[in-house]
């Protein structure tokens, strides 16, 4: 099968599409043939090496890649959710990687049945981002309806589906965002966008439940004294020191400070995949490149800046 392989920590470069041996599954998992993957930061990230620490691996996984939409090609025996030709979508460990190449063995808990309203490209936009989003607002923050919440970096990969999920959910929602993407902000359902160029983020104090931070560029003390009483800041880009701490802080304190580390759950995109079939929620995709073409997929992603997620043509 064609794969796209990266032999040793480096820049975009390092990736290299050559032919390699189709996985083998065991009896509790499945081989899916892969038609789109899409790029996320931990891909790149993993690639570079800037994650070698907590792989603990001398080289990167050959084959990188979490995210994946396809036709279920073999069925180990173990298995009783999926058959053979159900169309599929999910993410696998982004540490260990392997949808950048035409088939991918997954595991149960990795996969769901493929939203019928939806097409592989835009499924396999969704699966890290809604994973994200969702396991961060429902069980982190633990939003009710009503709640305000805001959401920084509210038009990239993450930030766009939280805006989504947060509304279906029945809060109201305050997106951060650039001038050139207001605009956008306000389509996905955003009740509220401040513009960081032309205005102070951290101007409104006790305004939000909830603030779900994509972007890292303010601690937990600054958006601190944006919460309520009892209100959470959830983060996807915690410094270290946090990480270690906050844990022990939030014992002593009444706003609390979390970050979120995605895992895989079915049970989690089948309600993603709910929102979708019910028009809640919509993927948005800033680019499709070949999988010929990952190096500048890579190099795109890298840039940063990107609005919606950029997906990878596999078949």
């Amino acid at each position: 099968m064609k794969a796209i392989v990266t032999k040793q920590y480096g820049t975009a470069d390092v990736l290299q599409l050559v032919k390699i041996e189709k996985p083998t599954i065991e009896s509790d998992e499945l081989l899916i043939q892969v038609m789109n993957s899409s790029v996320n930061p931990i891909d790149w990230k993993v690639r570079s090496g800037e994650l070698k620490i907590m792989t603990g691996l001398m080289k990167p996984p050959q084959v990188l890649g979490a995210d994946f939409a396809g036709v279920v090609s073999e069925v180990g025996q173990g298995i009783t959710r999926f058959k053979k030709g159900d169309q599929v979508y999910g993410a696998v460990n982004g540490m260990k990687g392997g949808s950048y190449a035409e088939y991918i063995k997954a595991k149960e808990k990795d996969t769901a049945l493929k939203p019928s309203n939806i097409s592989f490209e835009q499924a396999a936009s969704l699966p890290l981002v809604s994973l994200t989003a969702y396991q961060a607002i429902v069980h982190s923050a633990q939003v009710k309806s009503g709640n305000h919440i805001l959401i920084n970096g509210c038009t990239g990969g993450v930030g766009s589906v939280a805006v989504q999920i947060a509304k279906a959910l029945g809060c109201t929602v305050t997106g951060v965002c650039s001038t050139k993407n207001v605009e956008f902000a306000k389509s996905l359902g955003a009740n509220h966008v401040i513009d960081y160029k032309k205005d102070n983020v951290l101007e409104n104090e006790n305004g939000y439940d909830v603030i779900f931070d994509t972007v890292g560029n303010y601690s937990f003390a600054e958006f601190q004294k944006l919460l309520k009483p009892s209100g959470i800041c959830v983060t996807t880009a915690p410094t270290m020191s946090a990480m270690l701490l906050s844990p022990a802080q939030n014992l002593f304190r009444d706003k609390k400070s979390k970050a979120i580390m995605v895992s895989s759950n079915s049970q989690d995109l089948d309600a993603v995949g709910k929102m979708i079939q019910e028009g809640k929620l919509k993927p948005h995709i800033a680019e499709v490149f070949p999988l010929a073409k990952m190096k500048d997929a890579h190099i795109l992603s890298e840039k940063g800046r990107v609005v919606g997620k950029i997906v990878i043509k596999v078949q």
